[in-house]
This record gives structure tokens, C-alpha cells and sequence, in this order.
């Protein structure tokens, strides 16, 4: 039984840690949209509906990421999936 540590030459040290820092930098561009979606609560969770309540909708939520057009559907910072600016949820929560 040997109690010799395995030796590693330059070149296989270098190949490896390239390796090692490539995987690092491209890691997050793979999996960012994953963790994002990951971090957003289901609609079902927050009682969303597609009707206000009262004045409050999701238009007037700091929440709220309007698309290109008033009337279609945006995004939550806090919700998934596609958000009907008319909409309310419970965790509305007005711009000041």
C-alpha cells in the first residue's frame, strides 16, 4: 500500500482549471429563467383573479411589469406566469 500522492503534471493542472472556470461562467446563463421561475409564487397561492377589486389592480401594484401595450397581459415581480393588468391577487401592493 502506497501512501504517495498522485502527482499532476502543468498541463493537466491548466486543461483542468480552464475546464473548471468555463463551467463556472456559463453555469448562470443556463440556469437563470429556471431560478427565476423558481422564486415566483403560482397564482393559485395568491388567490389571484383576472378582475380588480375595487380600484385596486394589478396596474397600480409596484408588482406589476406592464408589456408593451396598457392592455395586455404583463408580468409580477412575485407571481408567475402572464398577469392581466385588470387583475388582483392578495399580495397587491399600491404604488405610492
Amino acid at each position: 500500500m502506497s501512501t504517495e500522492t498522485p502527482k499532476i503534471n502543468r498541463r493537466d493542472w491548466l486543461r483542468q482549471s480552464a475546464a473548471f472556470i468555463g463551467a463556472a461562467a456559463v453555469a448562470p446563463l443556463l440556469f437563470t429563467s429556471r431560478a427565476e421561475a423558481a422564486d415566483k409564487m403560482a397564482k393559485t397561492a395568491v388567490n389571484y383573479r383576472d378582475k380588480p377589486k375595487g380600484s385596486e389592480m394589478c396596474s397600480n401594484c409596484k408588482l406589476f411589469i406592464p408589456a408593451s401595450t396598457p392592455t395586455a397581459d404583463g408580468e409580477c415581480k412575485a407571481v408567475a406566469g402572464k398577469i392581466s393588468p385588470k387583475g388582483w391577487c392578495d399580495i397587491y401592493v399600491p404604488k405610492s
